[in-house]
């Protein structure tokens, strides 16, 4: 394949994790030989600016769900995401529809971008999807549930899932073009990249999966200076606004185990109170020289439990949304996590700690699979997605 015009498109935020993917693809395709452009949602716009390549603002639904909402399933997350009244979609398929005659792409392949695919499958635009666990399900009917670990009531997805349909068919009836009998049509028939590992998948019991391996962004940047202490090194890389990050700094003090925090994005006065004893900050983007030198690590997403894993690290994880619950969910029944509530106390953490530290099973485990998974790199899933496109749309 030669020459095409690619467009890679996002729709639903995922913040880093979309633009670690997207930009080494269209760097990969580029070098392929092809016209590449990206779309995504404004608030992803900086991260790609340096990149040189054309980039169009991506039309997302940007009213927040209702408070304490909790997706049962992928249609859920489009229920809340624009899809649930002819109106709203309407809306977002014009906007679609209008990033297509823009960019006038001979392929679109989707990041979470359920909208844009919507409008090019009425549009005749050849497709595929990347994207890890959470963002392609596994193509059942009706797409599956996301929360197992609850008791939901086993007929959620399939009502969430009809009451969609019935949205998107009525817009789909408007324009004359075929119906969607379910929403796996949507991915039927499309190469769909999955971009985790089978540890991490998001759904355990996925069928016929071939799984690509995580893409991460690279470390870059100054290497981290450990405190001095005694004990495990432990390593917190939370979001600035996660509710645990006092509790944690000093549930770590009274261990007295040498600690470092990543406080990237935190405001200067909220950072410096987190240090006392052994423990420092940092704002060091040099993941991998932080990892190489720690022995636990405490976070709360899989942007950071991937390559704390593949170094062969402990985690200890405090998820706040269902992605990273899930994520943790899995995790944790291979062996590789212990978990903690988002809101837990000094007690709750300290009590975690002292059951990592002292879990050798779990420290085996974790050993394990970076032996397994020993010299990959995101660029290995990259190349392979690379020349799977060109040889699938030659």
């Amino acid at each position: 394949m030669a020459g095409k015009r690619i467009l890679l498109a996002a729709e639903f935020l995922r913040g880093g994790a979309t633009v670690a993917r997207l930009l080494p693809l269209a760097v990969a395709l580029a070098d392929r030989g092809h016209d590449v452009t990206l779309t995504v949602p404004s608030e992803l716009t900086a991260g790609l600016a340096a990149s040189g390549f054309p980039l169009i603002d991506a039309p997302r639904w940007t009213l927040p769900p209702p408070p304490g909402f909790a997706g049962v399933s992928y249609a859920d997350m489009l229920m809340h995401g624009g899809w649930a009244s002819t109106d709203a979609l309407r809306g977002l398929m014009t906007g679609w529809r209008q990033v297509l005659d823009q960019a006038k792409p001979d392929l679109l392949i989707a990041d979470f971008a359920p909208t844009a695919m919507l409008v090019a499958r009425v549009a005749g635009i050849a497709m595929a999807a990347i994207g890890d666990g959470f963002s392609l399900p596994p193509l059942t009917v009706p797409l599956p549930g996301m929360l197992p670990w609850l008791d939901a009531q086993p007929e959620a997805p399939a009502s969430v899932e009809g009451r969609v349909l019935a949205v998107v068919n009525a817009r789909l009836g408007a324009l004359k073009v075929s119906e969607l009998g379910c929403l796996r049509a949507l991915f039927e028939n499309l190469p769909c990249f999955l971009c985790t590992f089978p540890e991490f998948d998001h759904y355990p019991d996925r069928a016929d999966a071939r799984w690509y391996g995580e893409v991460f962004a690279p470390s870059r940047g100054p290497a981290a200076a450990w405190p001095i202490g005694t004990g495990e090194r432990v390593y917190v890389d939370l979001d600035p606004r996660h509710p645990a990050r006092g509790a944690i700094a000093e549930a770590l003090h009274r261990l007295g185990l040498p600690t470092l925090i990543q406080v990237a994005g935190m405001p200067a006065r909220q950072a410096d109170a987190l240090e006392r004893g052994a423990i420092q900050v940092t704002t060091t983007p040099n993941r991998a020289s932080v990892l190489s030198g720690c022995d636990i690590v405490i976070c709360q997403a899989h942007e950071v439990a991937v390559p704390a894993l593949l170094a062969g690290k402990k985690l200890l994880m405090l998820p706040v949304f269902v992605e990273q619950m899930m994520t943790l969910h899995r995790l944790a029944k291979h062996g590789f996590a212990h978990g903690v509530e988002p809101n837990a106390g000094v007690a709750a953490i300290d009590a975690a700690m002292r059951r990592l530290v002292g879990d050798e099973a779990c420290r085996l485990r974790v050993a394990n699979f970076a032996r397994t998974y020993d010299g990959y790199r995101p660029g290995i899933a990259i190349d392979a997605i690379a020349d799977e496109i060109d040889e699938s749309f030659g």
